[in-house]
């Protein structure tokens, strides 16, 4: 069993972020999705009070990053080899 993990209350997106990669390569894919939701909430309500700048491109890429995770969890937790089920 692995240790628990600190501090699973982080306070901004980069660090919701962060903790989502900790938990998905740990194999804990439902708290990595909660995680990179959180992320991408959080990265999307400081964007809209941010002006354009390197700040907003940063939280952007957060936000997509995170996405894009979720994504990719779900994708893999879903998969389904269908040759496999109808033999």
């Amino acid at each position: 069993m692995s240790a628990p993990i600190e501090n699973s209350k982080p306070g901004s997106a980069v660090e919701w972020y962060d903790l989502g990669c900790l938990f998905r390569k740990r194999g804990e894919f439902g708290q990595a999705v909660n995680a990179f939701r959180t992320a991408a909430d959080m990265a999307g309500k400081q964007m809209e009070l941010l002006a354009e700048g390197p700040e907003r491109e940063g939280l952007s890429a957060i936000k997509g990053k995170a996405e894009a995770s979720i994504g990719l969890i779900l994708r893999i937790t879903g998969f389904v080899n269908r040759d496999l089920m109808n033999p």
